[in-house]
């Protein structure tokens, strides 16, 4: 993990690429995959990569993420939280690697934060003109994870190396993504972007509805008795959507061009009720 050969694998791949904010993004992202071989390939953590940038990074979906997500395999309260943020900011040490790194972590109630913002880099590649600018990504781990999770695993190839991720099946990783719909206190953009995506899947994508319910009885949520309950709550809050907030959340990291995206954006609500009706259809039947 050298940053110098970083820069220059990064100039190599996206030489191509003139946009800045596509820049930031790929710069991002390739950070993310530079986090996840190290956790994955030097580290003996029990951790499952879950999310949205879990789907970014294994299934190509057209949009960038920030964070980096992930879930013990169950629960332990005496996860070694401290240890685990000391291996991280340790894999960046400027003196071993060169990177510049300022790392902070907390650990409150089931969630292990930590922050990493990396500096120079930016500079370095002409994406700022402040050598102290930082390029930020945020990791979570879950220590108290719901029960009924399912995995798999998936092969990635960041700019210096290949390894594989231990990550949240698709079935486990759709619950997730309608837990976030239905439960999150705001709207996010992303969550809505994820589930057109888990919808337009074929074959279809099915639901760990134990997974769903184990998380919901944690937040003291509602629990469902079937998927087609659930997803009949999930059309409910589509039909409400407000476009605008869809917009301010998603338009800095969705792949489309400005007209693509608004022709996309206004026709969501009406696509994404006929894809949810489909899919009820398919499971009622």
């Amino acid at each position: 993990m050298n940053y110098l050969l970083f820069l220059k694998a990064f100039q190599e791949k996206y030489a191509n690429t003139a946009d800045k904010g596509a820049l930031f993004n790929y710069l991002r992202e390739e950070l993310q995959y530079l986090i996840l071989g190290f956790l994955f390939t030097k580290t003996s953590y029990p951790i499952y990569f879950m999310g949205g940038t879990k789907l970014r990074l294994s299934y190509k979906i057209n949009r960038f993420s920030e964070d980096i997500d992930f879930a013990l395999d169950k629960p332990d309260p005496d996860f070694p939280s401290g240890v685990f943020f000391k291996d991280i900011e340790s894999a960046f040490s400027e003196k071993i690697t060169g990177f510049k790194l300022h790392a902070k972590s907390n650990a409150r109630r089931n969630v292990v934060k930590i922050m990493l913002a990396f500096a120079q880099i930016l500079y370095d590649l002409k994406l700022s003109p402040l050598p102290d600018e930082t390029i930020k990504i945020k990791i979570e781990l879950d220590i108290n994870p719901p029960a009924h999770a399912q995995y798999e695993q998936k092969q990635y190839r960041s700019l210096l190396s290949d390894y594989r991720v231990n990550t949240h099946d698709l079935a486990t990783g759709f619950a997730g993504k309608l837990g976030a719909v239905l439960e999150r206190e705001y709207q996010k953009g992303r969550d809505y972007y994820d589930l057109q995506w888990y919808l337009q899947q074929t074959p279809p994508v099915l639901i760990n509805l134990d997974y769903f319910n184990a998380n919901s009885v944690q937040l003291q949520r509602s629990t469902f008795k079937t998927s087609a309950e659930l997803l009949k709550a999930v059309t409910k809050k589509v039909e409400a959507l407000d476009l605008n907030l869809l917009k301010k959340d998603l338009e800095r990291f969705v792949l489309m061009d400005p007209g693509s995206f608004e022709q996309w954006l206004q026709a969501y609500p009406a696509e994404t009720a006929a894809l949810l009706e489909a899919y009820l259809k398919r499971h009622e039947g």
